[in-house]
């Protein structure tokens, strides 16, 4: 189906609702936040001179942020199309004209998501890749379920360079959940929010945002079957 077809199909039901977001995808995002702001929380307040027990909570949220993406990775490779995360070469010619919010003056429609939030999830892999195998390594530091600890598992050296790149990663993500946050309360991304808690944007929204070409959103049966009828 064209997109031409699309936009005629949708011009007269705009404010009908299509699904952006499963809701196995919005708990996991959610989840994912929660694990974020503790890990965050925990890393950073006891060095502001906030004492509390904030070792045990910091593991296990680390634990609960790993199986959030291990869930994601494998989601998104079987029941989602990884290719709308793709990046494409003719893209970043609307980098700045998207970061002033000029959609008038965009020459490429995104598909699902645009270029800078794809950026931002790349560089969200990379920096959770890092704290996630560096933040395991320091586990072995500390009594677990899972094992007893061994502070001479790696040499001083080794230890010298996970604690870096540890607390380079988890620096780095505290201005992305800023930006994160920031860019949630805009009010031309508004329709994004809502769709991360509800799970869907409208036609209208659909087509003014997005190339039906590129993004491909496949309607529900109810709505299949009440267009048939």
């Amino acid at each position: 189906m064209s997109s031409a077809d699309i936009e005629q199909g949708m011009v007269h039901e705009p404010e009908k609702h299509l699904t952006r977001h499963t809701l196995a995808t919005r708990l996991n995002h959610w989840l994912m936040a929660g694990s974020i702001l503790l890990l965050v929380f925990t890393s950073f307040l006891p060095i502001q001179g906030i004492k509390f027990a904030w070792v045990t909570i910091h593991w296990v949220a680390g634990l609960v942020f790993t199986a959030s993406i291990i869930f994601h990775t494998i989601y998104a490779l079987k029941c989602q199309d990884w290719r709308s995360m793709w990046v494409e070469l003719k893209e970043f010619s609307d980098l700045f004209s998207s970061m002033a919010g000029q959609l008038n003056k965009l020459k490429v429609s995104p598909g699902k998501y645009w270029l800078l939030q794809k950026l931002y999830h790349h560089a969200i892999t990379v920096f959770s890749i890092i704290v996630i195998v560096t933040g395991i390594l320091m586990m072995f530091k500390i009594d677990s379920p899972f094992w007893e600890r061994d502070p001479y598992f790696l040499s001083s050296e080794t230890w010298g360079y996970v604690y870096v790149f540890h607390g380079f990663a988890a620096l780095a993500f505290i201005p992305m959940v800023l930006m994160h946050i920031y860019f949630a309360f805009r009010p031309e991304k508004r329709h994004y929010t809502r769709s991360m808690i509800k799970g869907w944007v409208t036609k209208k929204e659909y087509l003014a945002y997005h190339d039906p070409e590129k993004w491909t959103i496949k309607q529900d049966r109810k709505d299949v079957k009440q267009e048939q009828e």
